[in-house]
């Protein structure tokens, strides 16, 4: 994705300083990896090297052993990070920074399955179960590889813009459902603990088909438009019309991967009846019209099956 976003930066002639992508282990070599794969280092940690970004591919099983035995790396870590490097840490390789300590008092998150062993051996953590990603003093923690997907697609659209972005997504990660909208938790922002908005979020998701308005919306919630809005906002960082836009545009897009009904039928489904103007917010949402998108998925998918032999 960060390739793709460096090619499409220098065909439209747009003067970024180049990104360079490399792969660090202890030595130089091939490194062994899970199921007899193996991944070409390029540096090591002796490399006199200052990263910008350090992504932590996840480990297999209980990490722990791993971690523990590898000292070279989390002093590397460290150092790289004292020196300004922000670092991705994904699923249990979270466990190579709380390791060394630098998550002590700080928000983090890991996969699911290691939560109670994650709290038993690093109790100084603020483990969050509650999102796949966490954001603290350039420490990025992702649950899972959707996860660090989802957060390298917000990276990218931050380094590279909107329009380079999308482009990005449409290629890359039609399976994954996402907005623009900052996808992790940072320290000192607000948890979403508000039951009646929450409440209200139920109801719209059992009613995303329908052509709701704030004030019906209000109305089903028993709040006033202008509660409902200052809380939704406070708690989502949205507003309740543009969040209940993305749920809609989000089955639009599952429909016109998964069925073979046209636009207009879409729009009606999605609550839109007019089809011209749902064609319109959908281009706005996803850089491209209903149609357009779903000859891309679909080319994608045929593709991707005909390169398998019978």
């Amino acid at each position: 994705m960060w390739h793709a976003a460096e090619n499409l930066t220098r065909s439209k002639k747009k003067t970024l300083e180049p990104v360079k992508i490399t792969t660090v282990s202890e030595v130089t070599g091939p490194v062994p990896c899970v199921g007899g794969l193996s991944v070409y280092a390029e540096e090591s940690f002796e490399s006199p090297i200052v990263a910008d970004l350090i992504i932590l591919a996840p480990l297999w099983g209980n990490p722990r052993f791993r971690v523990r035995k590898s000292e070279a790396m989390r002093a590397w870590l460290l150092d790289q990070y004292h020196q300004g490097a922000k670092i991705i840490a994904t699923g249990t390789s979270v466990c190579f920074l709380a390791e060394q300590g630098m998550l002590d008092d700080q928000p983090a998150t890991t996969h699911w399955y290691y939560f109670d062993l994650f709290k038993k051996f690093y109790p100084r953590v603020q483990l969050n179960q509650h999102q796949f990603i966490t954001y603290a003093d350039g420490l990025y923690c992702a649950g899972s590889i959707n996860a660090l997907t989802d957060l390298v697609l917000y990276l990218i659209r931050d380094r590279y813009g909107d329009e380079i972005s999308r482009v990005v997504e449409q290629h890359f990660a039609h399976e994954i459902n996402r907005t623009f909208e900052k996808p992790f938790f940072t320290k000192g922002s607000h948890q979403h603990h508000d039951e009646e908005i929450i409440a209200a979020q139920e109801w719209a998701m059992k009613n995303w088909n329908l052509p709701i308005t704030q004030a019906e919306w209000s109305a089903q919630v028993g709040l006033s438009e202008r509660t409902l809005s200052r809380r939704f906002k406070l708690a989502t960082g949205m507003t309740p019309l543009n969040w209940v836009r993305e749920i809609k545009m989000e089955k639009a897009r599952e429909l016109l991967r998964s069925t073979n009904l046209p636009a207009e039928a879409i729009a009606d489904a999605a609550g839109y009846n007019d089809a011209s103007y749902f064609s319109r917010i959908f281009s706005q949402v996803t850089g491209v019209t209903p149609q357009k998108y779903r000859i891309m998925v679909r080319d994608k998918l045929f593709s991707a099956q005909g390169a398998h032999p019978d």
